[in-house]
């Protein structure tokens, strides 16, 4: 160029040198040997110093520009030989050239870039507020060129007086590509400060960047964006935002439905190694994005059967109708957002998007039409996380579609169909937990126990309340059948507490860890409560079952009094108020019929 041409060197050094590093830099570092490339990193530094002071010797705005790009290049070659001191140095003086042209042409990619390059570092050290700083401002340069639309960028090795190569990405598209990794690392650092609602947007916006540069590049990875979408769906989903998580679930699915297409015609599994190898990863994360549709239409039930709790509940306090909101789930106005959307898909999606509602659920039929999606959803998914190769995977699945049935028995009024339901959660557990192991599979077995014992116990509270409500003397059949879920339930129960472990201290008490003790204590409660459910004639069979109630009871009150030091935490616990009442009362009733044992013999 002809402000380089007045360099003291030759006219066209710069540029040759310039040359000479981008082909000691242009070989895939995956296929070079490292100490070679080390060795290439480091004379590529020599030769960038070298022009470095060339154009030190150059007033003019492109000569500052080429001296800003140079000390870019030395900044990044600094970073990868691990100097990261130095880079930020080269980085910074790179911004300060950069200070009256970052915003014209030929300033902006650097200007961005360099940004970029800063803000890593400093992620890098765990330094997240400063890394967001400097990507903040890669944003606000490129939305500040952007409002001339007139105005294309320039290519760096074109100011470096290189012609681009053809075949590599032009000016235009680089700009768009550097704004696309400044949107991914905002996503990352927000991620790391938790600011979660930060971190969804800006993974939106760097889905809906790939989107509209994949119509110039068509190098969109159709996988890995459809599990981005699909796990930004799981944020909205905990913000109660279903109409978000839906569209970005059904984005997930449109992009994997045209991944298919574009995989069938490669060929078939049997077509070559990395053939077969992409169909595994597809239906890897296939079974992954059904498994967040899942968890949508769980947590639809879930907030659904809450809504509804809270309005009978008001109702019950106001003695009037309560109005319930709006059907559709919305932002409310104190945490109002953009509504991220992927406006070019929208109309693909909808074909995807009717098959489930966004809106609360208000009976049974709305209920059971998202029962049977999640069901399905849960069926494909463990058609790739078999119990043989996936025993985890397969067993989180099966307690998701515990899950779905538990909600779904809410909306159910007629009691045998829930009895049913909860019945069906017992046999989808139980298959699972007599898989498992429980000396490898610990934390998956407890919480299988307890799910276990509570929902026998649900169906033993179903069938007692309806007992009750008949007035009617017990058959020999419903007898039997109260034993068997109480039995059930408390062998659950049992399982769970043999598998926790305690601490002796040096006065010889035993002590559950922190975060087990509320669950065990409450669950002898259970066990105590469970004991006491069970209807019997048999006067030894009553004290036997008493007896064992106030073992449980006793247990509880006992940990209590040796522990003086959680009395704060212990009497906050209902639960533990009440065991001390049955350890005081049950014993009487225990002497009562061991006094008519006595009398009958």
């Amino acid at each position: 160029m002809e402000c380089l041409e007045r360099i003291d060197h030759p006219g066209s050094w710069v540029k040759e040198k310039y040359q000479e590093v981008q082909d000691l830099l242009r070989e895939p570092e995956a296929k070079c040997d490292p100490n070679k490339l080390y060795e290439r990193k480091v004379k590529a530094v020599e030769i960038l110093m070298e022009i470095l002071e060339a154009l030190t010797h150059c007033k003019e705005t492109l000569c500052t520009v080429a001296a800003a790009i140079t000390y870019l290049n030395l900044g990044i070659l600094q970073a990868d030989l691990e100097d990261r001191g130095l880079a930020k140095g080269y980085f910074r003086k790179c911004i300060d050239l950069l200070e009256e042209s970052k915003l014209t042409a030929e300033g902006i990619l650097p200007a961005v870039s360099v940004n970029n390059q800063l803000g890593l570092i400093y992620a890098e050290i765990g330094s997240y507020e400063e890394a967001k700083d400097f990507f903040k401002q890669a944003e606000h340069l490129y939305v500040e060129f952007k409002r001339d639309v007139s105005r294309d960028p320039v290519h760096m090795v074109t100011i470096m007086g290189i012609e681009e190569i053809e075949g590599d990405l032009c000016a235009k598209s680089i700009l768009e590509k550097l704004h696309t990794l400044t949107l991914y690392y905002l996503a990352q650092v927000c991620r790391q400060l938790d600011d979660k609602c930060s971190f969804a947007l800006y993974c939106h916006r760097t889905l809906s960047k790939q989107l509209s540069q994949n119509k110039i590049t068509q190098d969109l990875d159709y996988v890995d964006w459809a599990l981005n979408a699909a796990t930004i769906s799981q944020y909205f989903i905990e913000q109660d935002k279903f109409p978000q998580a839906r569209h970005h679930l059904a984005a997930a699915t449109y992009i994997l439905e045209r991944y298919s297409e574009i995989l069938k015609a490669k060929g078939t599994r049997e077509t070559s190694e990395s053939v077969a190898a992409e169909y595994e990863n597809y239906d890897h994360r296939s079974a992954d994005v059904a498994r967040c549709w899942a968890k949508y239409g769980i947590s639809l039930l879930g907030m659904s059967r809450e809504r509804l709790l809270k309005k009978a509940e008001q109702e019950d306090q106001d003695s009037r109708p309560a109005e319930l909101p709006n059907e559709v789930c919305k932002y409310s106005q104190t945490e109002m957002m953009e509504d991220p959307r992927f406006v070019d898909l929208e109309p693909e999606l909808e074909s995807v998007t009717s098959k489930i509602t966004d809106g609360y659920l208000l009976d049974f039929n709305d209920a059971r039409s998202v029962f049977l999606n999640v069901r399905k959803w849960l069926a494909e998914a463990k058609e790739y996380y078999t119990f043989e190769n996936h025993a985890s995977d397969y067993a989180w699945i099966a307690q998701d579609l515990s899950q779905a049935f538990k909600l779904l028995a809410f909306f159910e009024d007629n009691e045998d169909r829930q009895a049913r339901m909860h019945k069906r959660r017992t046999d989808i557990l139980e298959e699972v937990i007599e898989g498992l192991c429980p000396r490898f599979y610990r934390v998956i077995c407890r919480e299988i126990w307890v799910e276990l014992a509570e929902t026998y116990s649900e169906i033993l509270d179903l069938k007692i309340d309806r007992l009750q409500a008949s007035d009617e003397k017990p058959t020999a059949q419903v007898v039997a059948k109260i034993e068997r879920l109480a039995r059930s339930s408390i062998k659950h129960y049992q399982s769970y507490l043999s598998s926790l472990e305690t601490k002796k201290s040096e006065d010889g008490v035993e002590s559950f860890p922190d975060d087990l003790l509320y669950p065990a204590l409450y669950t002898y409660f259970h066990v105590g409560r469970l004991y006491n459910k069970i209807i019997t004639s048999d006067v030894q069979q009553k004290i036997e079952n008493m007896q064992k109630s106030t073992d449980a009871y006793s247990f509880v009150v006992d940990y209590c009094d040796k522990h003086p030091e959680k009395q704060d935490k212990f009497n906050k616990y209902e639960f533990i108020k009440l065991s001390r009442e049955f350890v005081t009362l049950l014993p009487l009733t225990l002497d009562r019929l061991k006094q008519q044992q006595i009398n009958q013999q």
